[in-house]
């Protein structure tokens, strides 16, 4: 079989650079956008900065990301970008809307004009849901309490329209919470391992918090990718939640890590009201079964195992 074409937007983050690796094994012919000609990070840790084929502008050039998926005949299209820091995307509601859903748009308008046949992966999130303690599944009500989670349930739907009205082979993965050695330090899990190792060094006393009694489902990165690329490539093309079905509360996650570095984690948390967000969720738990049941999957690395990788990679 021909080798296939695939063009990641986002391929600098996390997800975006450990698909690229994944697709790579797998024989693909990587394609990645990314805004400024830099030397990504995150490719030279896994050793792939010169197997990826780069493009360098906007993500909404429509000209140029059409000029890039004809000329390169690219088979599948994967869209892991847009603005997702709370910090940042509660204060900048264009900017968010509009990184999350422009180039959505336009990769799915060049896909209907151009080549019907191209698959595209949307990735959505946890965050289009309603403020509950109870178990979400896709059917669950939607009603986003951000901007944020207002973007990505209005680019799920658009993929969703476009599927069912056109035929197209798309779809949406309701991503939940996901951790990797490659996370940037500002996420939650990241920040506290970091300033955790930064206060047994001598180099901070406190670390500043928002609401730690929350209960979280994280997974590991690296597994979800091969899941993006399964629900990609579906026979029966729907959207579906990719998470491990299980939960952990911040504060346990917290204890953890300090235990690590012989620390009480009480003299060096400090609850910074600036912090305290009322739209986030005190739980966020997946039903999972719907992709177990369709791909034959099991988490290998639950929260608790997440946590252990991510301290297990920042110890001396």
């Amino acid at each position: 079989m021909k080798n296939k074409n695939a063009l990641i937007f986002g391929i600098s983050g996390q997800d975006g650079s450990y698909l690229a690796n994944y697709l790579l094994l797998k024989k693909y012919k990587v394609f990645g956008i990314s805004r400024k000609k830099i030397k990504i990070k995150n490719h030279i840790k896994l050793n792939i900065i010169k197997h990826i084929k780069m493009s360098y502008f906007s993500y909404t050039d429509y000209a140029k990301i059409k000029k890039l998926i004809k000329e390169k005949k690219i088979n599948e299209i994967y869209f892991l970008a847009g603005q997702t820091k709370p910090s940042l995307s509660n204060k900048n509601f264009i900017e968010t809307l509009h990184s999350n859903l422009i180039p959505v748009y336009y990769i799915i308008d060049i896909i209907l004009k151009y080549n019907k046949k191209i698959r595209f992966f949307n990735s959505s999130s946890c965050e289009i849901f309603h403020n509950t303690n109870k178990t979400l599944s896709e059917k669950s009500k939607k009603e986003p309490e951000s901007i944020y989670g207002l973007s990505k349930l209005i680019s799920l739907e658009m993929v969703k329209f476009f599927r069912v009205k056109y035929s197209l082979k798309m779809c949406s993965g309701i991503m939940f919470h996901h951790e990797s050695i490659l996370r940037d330090k500002s996420f939650v899990l990241k920040k506290i391992i970091t300033s955790a190792k930064n206060i047994y060094l001598g180099k901070q006393k406190k670390i500043n918090l928002g609401n730690i009694n929350v209960e979280r489902d994280w997974g590991w990165a690296p597994e979800y990718v091969k899941l993006i690329h399964k629900m990609n490539n579906q026979k029966k093309i729907e959207d579906l939640i990719i998470a491990t079905g299980f939960t952990i509360k911040l504060k346990n996650v917290i204890k953890k890590i300090f235990e690590n570095y012989k620390l009480d984690w009480k003299k060096h948390i400090k609850i910074e009201p600036d912090l305290l967000r009322k739209s986030d969720a005190k739980v966020r738990k997946a039903n999972n079964s719907r992709i177990k049941n369709k791909f034959k999957w099991s988490p290998k690395y639950k929260p608790n195992e997440v946590v252990n990788n991510l301290i297990k990679n920042s110890l001396f």
